[in-house]
């Protein structure tokens, strides 16, 4: 159970929708409170089911007016008891008004003034609770934003010293110098891979060259890690700095251009939507290809292998097993006979295929599982293919710009020629795919693959 806790607190993406439910259930029950104690204090017990009757309209314009003055914001904008005051306030004086403009919500002064002063205080009470328990928590090492932290040696003391003195959400659990005006790509998401960290603060960004520092927010964004910085003194005098999770210091997270994050965003909901969509309405010849594949040769329906994805992280990537069980361990005995150039590996009549695996790899139904690594965000309906980590091994540096994307079940290689192309052409088409990616071509080239596949362009 613990470790479940553990596991859920460290999704990030869990943690606000958690926090805000949970505020607002503590918000609903104190206003609701107080709403039937001064109901029952003015006017009796007849009062309270009148407000309960009231009580909907009531909370959603209370729960509206906090969350426009930030009380379910981060933790420095809704620990502010500036803003739960004027929230109440302003929420007991929409009352005063609405109770002359509908007299027959029976709301008289003094009640509503009594209704007010008890939410505040319980409120205030229960959220401070709340704090107090967010902070116990953090303490018994739950929920913790695992961070590495980059910059020169002294600046990464200081950072980790101010995050050790001070109860916040952070936990440092790696550290990277920089090496004059850079930063080692490389060696950071070695150390991101082997720490699990989601989370880095860099100290020092105001050294790093433009292209240096875009580099680096890429290669986090595709990995989903969020990038913090420690802003300098200019910075900090223009005021614009942004305090983050009361970690002790100002933090500003950098963040993307909004038009780019919603392609991107409705980019993620086409992959859940086709995915699923997918899974669900193929079942059936997914049903009947595993039970051929079971029944036909000995070994698991499911073909797992390490592939390298975006960012060069390596993630299981799900197919139909469409060889034998010892495919592996021959290939190193078929080297020689590779009819492709480059770092990938392919024969046309490779004998590791079973007959049942050559005729779902003629109709691409050997991908299909793949929706399943889509659905977990490790894949996209479309991008350049992850490529197993022998193939990856052999790239040269300029190849492996294609990982500066989320793979694909098709792309477009694809859709221009796939096994018949070379891999230089490959890589040629994948890089073009990434400069040029948008919504529109992701749906041509959905739209292409499904002829593809009809006419088994390339496939063997």
């Amino acid at each position: 159970m613990r470790a479940f806790i553990k596991r859920l607190l460290s999704l990030y993406p869990v943690r606000r929708p958690l926090s805000i439910l949970a505020l607002m259930a503590i918000d609903a029950v104190a206003l609701l409170a107080g709403l039937l104690i001064a109901g029952y204090l003015v006017a009796g017990e007849n009062r309270v089911s009148e407000i309960f009757y009231l009580a909907p309209v009531l909370l959603t314009v209370w729960l509206s007016l906090f969350a426009a003055n930030g009380l379910y914001d981060r933790a420095p904008e809704r620990r502010n008891p500036g803003a739960l005051l004027a929230a109440i306030l302003l929420g007991a004086g929409l009352f005063a008004f609405g109770s002359v403009i509908y007299p027959e919500t029976q709301f008289v002064l003094g009640e509503i003034l009594v209704a007010a002063a008890l939410a505040l205080l319980l409120d205030g009470g229960l959220r401070l609770l709340y704090e107090q328990g967010i902070e116990f928590i953090y303490r018994r090492g739950f929920g913790l934003i695992t961070t590495v932290v980059v910059g020169d040696e002294e600046s990464r003391r200081k950072v980790r010293r101010i995050i050790e003195q001070q109860p916040s959400a952070y936990s440092v659990v790696g550290e990277l110098g920089m090496s004059g005006d850079r930063v080692d790509l490389g060696l950071l998401r070695r150390i991101l891979d082997r720490t699990g960290a989601r989370n880095v603060v860099l100290a020092g960004a105001e050294r790093l060259p433009d292209e240096e520092f875009l580099s680096l927010l890429h290669s986090m964004r595709l990995r989903g890690v969020r990038v913090r910085v420690v802003p300098g003194t200019i910075t900090l005098m223009s005021g614009r700095s942004i305090l983050s999770q009361r970690v002790g210091m100002p933090l500003m997270e950098v963040g993307y251009p909004q038009l780019d994050n919603n392609q991107r965003l409705m980019k993620r909901v086409l992959d859940i939507a086709g995915a699923a969509g997918g899974l669900v309405v193929l079942s059936p010849l997914l049903l009947a290809v595993a039970v051929l594949i079971k029944l036909t040769s000995p070994g698991p329906v499911f073909f797992k292998q390490k592939r390298v994805g975006a960012d060069e992280t390596v993630f299981l990537c799900y197919k139909f097993r469409s060889m034998y069980q010892d495919a592996e361990r021959r290939q190193a005995e078929l080297e020689a006979e590779n009819e492709a150039d480059g770092a990938i590996f392919k024969i046309r009549k490779d004998p590791r295929v079973t007959p049942v695996g050559r005729f779902i790899r003629r109709w691409s139904i050997d991908e299909l599982p793949q929706l399943i690594n889509v659905l977990k965000g490790e894949m996209s309906l479309v991008g350049p293919r992850p490529l197993p980590l022998r193939d990856y091994e052999r790239m040269d540096e300029h190849h492996k710009q294609r990982l500066s994307a989320v793979p694909g079940i098709t792309g477009y290689w694809q859709i221009s020629g796939r096994s018949d192309l070379s891999f230089e052409e490959m890589v040629r088409l994948d890089l073009y795919y990434i400069k040029n990616w948008s919504l529109s071509l992701d749906l041509k080239i959905i739209l292409k693959t499904l002829k593809v596949v009809v006419t088994h362009e390339g496939a063997y």
